[in-house]
C-alpha cells in the first residue's frame, strides 16, 4: 500500500486510475492541475507521483521542476494523451529528460498502468 499522488485535469481519467490503485489497496491524494499537486507535494509525503503533462493552469512539466527545485521528490509516472501541440513522441521526451521512471499514453490498460506503478515503488 502506497500514497499516491495523481495528479490529472481529466475527471473521466482521474475516475479511471483511482479506482485501479484504489482496489490494490494504494492511498491517492487527487490534485485537478499542476498547482494544486505542486501545493500537495510541499505538504504532504508521496510514495509515488503520477501526472499528466499538459494541464491548465499548470502543466506537469513545470510542476514537476518546481518540486525538483524544493528537494527530494518521489518517482513519478507520467501519463500522456498527446494532441496536435503535443505529439507523444514530444510527451515521452520530455518526461524522459525530466526523470519520470515510466510513460504511459492515454488511454493505457489497467495492468501497464499496474505495471508501472510495482516497478516505480520497488
Amino acid at each position: 500500500m502506497a500514497k499516491i499522488l495523481l495528479v490529472e485535469d481529466s475527471e473521466l481519467v482521474r475516475e479511471a486510475v483511482a479506482a485501479i490503485l484504489e482496489q490494490e489497496g494504494h492511498i491517492l491524494t487527487i490534485a485537478e492541475n499542476g498547482e494544486e499537486g505542486l501545493a500537495k507535494l510541499q505538504s504532504t509525503a508521496f510514495d509515488l507521483v503520477i501526472a499528466d503533462l499538459w494541464m491548465p493552469k499548470m502543466d506537469g512539466l513545470a510542476m514537476l521542476k518546481k518540486s525538483r527545485a524544493l528537494g527530494d521528490m518521489p518517482p513519478v509516472i507520467v501519463l500522456s494523451g498527446g494532441g496536435p501541440q503535443a505529439p507523444l513522441e514530444l510527451s515521452a521526451s520530455l518526461a524522459d529528460a525530466n526523470g519520470a521512471v515510466a510513460v504511459l499514453f492515454k488511454p493505457c490498460e489497467d495492468e501497464e498502468l499496474l505495471s508501472a506503478v510495482n516497478k516505480a515503488l520497488l
